[in-house]
């Protein structure tokens, strides 16, 4: 049961690290180059939801880092079955890029405008850093996993 616990509280603090750093990598071209990746990173202005929801930075943030939660958790306990943490996160991050354009299509603000290589190349390598920053931590997870 402890042993549980832990590993929830290790997907909690891995995930929010690996959603910051995947934020910090998408704020930096839009603040310097006005590539919004950050904002559309957050964006949910598809859902059917209130404006003071939809809206919300602090919420949009929240829901982005709960991703990222599920994301490790997901890869964790797939390494039970299939033990190469890289390949299963490489292969989720890869699905996960390709949502570019289909979120893109959906939001009702568009972030940017055509053409969107640019954009869609920063995401697409925004995702392998993440991959790899999931799956090091997953190996660290499962580092423990084997003392314990």
């Amino acid at each position: 049961m402890i042993g549980n616990n832990i590993r929830i509280i290790s997907w909690i603090l891995f995930g929010t690290i690996a959603g910051i750093l995947l934020a910090c990598f998408f704020y930096i071209p839009e603040v310097l180059f006005g590539i919004n990746l950050y904002t559309f990173l957050l964006n949910i202005d598809f859902l059917p939801l209130p404006d003071y929801v939809l809206y919300n930075k602090p919420f949009q943030f929240v829901l982005h880092i709960i991703i990222a939660i599920i994301l490790i958790a997901f890869a964790d306990v797939f390494c039970k079955v299939y033990n190469h943490p890289y390949q299963i996160s490489l292969v989720i991050n890869a699905i996960m890029s390709f949502t570019f354009f289909p979120l893109y299509r959906l939001a009702v603000e568009k972030p940017f405008s055509a053409p969107l290589t640019l954009p869609f190349i920063i995401w697409l390598l925004g995702h392998l850093i993440f991959a790899i920053i999931i799956a090091f931590f997953v190996t660290e997870l499962n580092k423990k996993r084997s003392t314990d």
